[in-house]
């Protein structure tokens, strides 16, 4: 192989490296910048969430894919009960599944029999305990 043959060749070997660091930088900052790559909207089931304060049965829908549970009057569901925390849990819509995860909260949440220590999946008719208030989830399967 003679001179001119390898200095082509590092040039290409160059060019095709930085034109792989340009792409990935680029994909790097669309996913931060959360652009997105191709048009559409992800579609959301709609999650229903019902619980009793004083003795009213109060139902709420929600289409946003994230809902903060907690006594504040700034959560989307405000649960009224001395044991819940100011901001106790929160419903996520991830990976095409709800997920339930604990706020760190003082007196913890339960999916039914099992305490919840780390993000969890929830399905339709689940029962969320955040001490001792409890809330229904009702999921409407998307079409």
């Amino acid at each position: 192989m003679n001179a001119v043959t390898g200095l082509v060749l590092r040039v290409l070997l160059f060019i095709s490296l930085y034109a792989f660091l340009a792409v990935a930088l680029w994909l790097f900052w669309k996913s931060l910048t959360g652009t997105r790559l191709r048009g559409g909207t992800i579609a959301i089931p709609t999650l229903t969430l019902a619980t009793t304060i004083d003795e009213e049965q109060v139902i709420q829908t929600f289409t946003s894919s994230d809902v903060v549970v907690g006594r504040n009057p700034d959560c989307d569901l405000i649960l009224v009960d001395e044991t819940v925390s100011g901001r106790h849990g929160r419903l996520t819509y991830n990976l095409n599944q709800w997920w339930y995860e604990d706020l760190k909260s003082t007196n913890g949440s339960w999916l039914d029999d099992l305490k919840i220590e780390e993000p969890i999946v929830v399905k339709d008719n689940d029962s969320i305990y955040c001490g001792d208030a409890v809330f229904k989830v009702y999921i409407k399967p998307l079409k």
